[in-house]
């Protein structure tokens, strides 16, 4: 066997390697956290659905040897999670790969689309059909593309547990000028006893996280490291006061029967309670809750849009370890946790809150929800600076983060 083929080929076998062990490694945190989500994403394709996608994949791959690309724009997004971010970049600067929803999203906005179909169906005939060959085809086609010229560029991620982060993360990590920085999409909660977090984004070489509290869940070593970007959209702190109690749904059924409905219950107790004593209460779902369902439980629900929720008016906001509590503070609302003693999510929360309540001591809630509301001055917040300057001061400090460590290493 020629010795450069013999060397690829180990490469592509530890790439495929490490790619395998990491998806595992999650799978093996959300066993015990997410035990549903364990079942979707193993859950696998029928033989028809694999014999399409090894289809597509194959003519994307040989079209892909006659298409003339233009250079990729500075700043690259895995999807349309921060809309927010994007807005303050410059449209001819900005490529979203994504889907059919993506695409509509960048023909509205006028942003640079690229398919990332084969990057899903590429991961999906590694794992269940042990098709090594096309996944690194797809990934060497990736590497091309994002190879072409010497520019300076951002790959965002919203994570790299999914099939199109862990590939990107992995597969592009190497190339030269190119960044790859997960943004959190949630507050990761500090590690509770049963279970050990493998916090989204660890494979990247950047993070971005939304406070110093979070810096300790990734690696700080002369290739690796995080900087606080803070919440990724502008924070416009809530001018009024309004008397209204929001009630944070926790979880889905992903997180498990027992964990969600445990929850569920406590949640209905307490609205019960408050409406009883006349306090205007509206229940938050979980983006996973079933909708329908919860009518039948909670009179009022609120699915507004979270920025106008958190920044209308200064309204107070319950929960157990939800980033919404974190955002509604930080938008000056008035945060009470909850922390029922069976699961300790005091300890596990990474984040202040204004007031704590223990389980056995709900019966106060009432009473400390009123006086709150008698008091005429808001919560106080510190000022949040404005998304654009905040981004791209994280964008300079990982380009001085790069050349120390190339200054570095011409040292010895």
């Amino acid at each position: 066997m020629n010795l450069m083929l013999l060397i690829n080929l180990m490469k592509e076998t530890d790439l495929l390697t490490r790619i395998l062990d990491y998806r595992n490694k999650h799978l093996a945190m959300f066993s015990v956290s997410w035990p549903m989500l364990v079942k979707l994403r193993t859950r696998s394709p029928s033989k028809v659905s694999l014999i399409i996608s090894e289809k597509i994949l194959r003519t994307w791959i040989f079209f892909q040897r006659f298409t003339v690309r233009r250079k990729l724009p500075k700043y690259v997004f895995m999807g349309r999670f921060y809309p927010h971010i994007m807005s303050v970049l410059p449209n001819k600067e900005v490529m979203v790969m994504g889907g059919i929803n993506e695409l509509l999203f960048c023909i509205k906005n006028g942003y640079r689309f690229f398919w990332s179909g084969c990057i899903f169906y590429g991961f999906n005939l590694f794992i269940f059909s042990k098709n090594n060959n096309l996944f690194n085809k797809a990934i060497s086609s990736l590497r091309k593309i994002f190879s072409k010229d010497n520019n300076k560029r951002y790959l965002f991620l919203p994570d790299d547990s999914l099939p199109e982060g862990m590939t990107l993360s992995f597969g592009l990590e190497s190339i030269p000028l190119l960044d790859i920085i997960c943004i959190a999409h949630g507050f990761i909660n500090f590690e509770p006893t049963r279970i050990s977090v493998t916090p989204e984004g660890e494979s990247c070489k950047f993070n971005l996280v939304w406070s110093e509290s979070q810096k300790s869940f990734f690696k700080n070593d002369r290739k690796h490291t995080s900087f606080v970007l803070g919440l990724p959209y502008e924070v416009n702190i809530a001018k009024g006061k309004c008397k209204e109690v929001i009630l944070v749904g926790h979880c889905g059924l992903s997180s498990g029967a027992f964990q969600y409905f445990f929850a569920m219950y406590h949640f209905a107790k307490l609205y019960q309670m408050f409406e009883g004593v006349g306090i205007n209460v509206i229940y938050r779902p979980h983006p996973e809750d079933n909708i329908e369902k919860l009518h039948n439980t909670f009179s009022k629900i609120s699915i507004t849009e979270k920025n106008e929720l958190l920044n209308s008016s200064s309204r107070i906001f319950i929960g157990l370890e939800s980033s919404l509590l974190f955002e509604a503070r930080e938008f000056g609302n008035t945060t009470i946790g909850l922390n029922f003693l069976d699961f300790n999510y005091k300890n596990n929360r990474a984040f202040d809150v204004d007031f704590e309540v223990d389980s056995d001591n709900f019966e106060t809630l009432p009473d400390l929800i009123l006086d709150i509301f008698d008091k005429n001055e808001l919560t106080k917040s510190d000022k949040y600076e404005n998304l654009k300057l905040r981004f791209s001061r994280c964008l300079n400090q990982i380009d001085e983060f790069n050349t120390a460590q190339k200054s570095n290493s011409l040292l010895g």
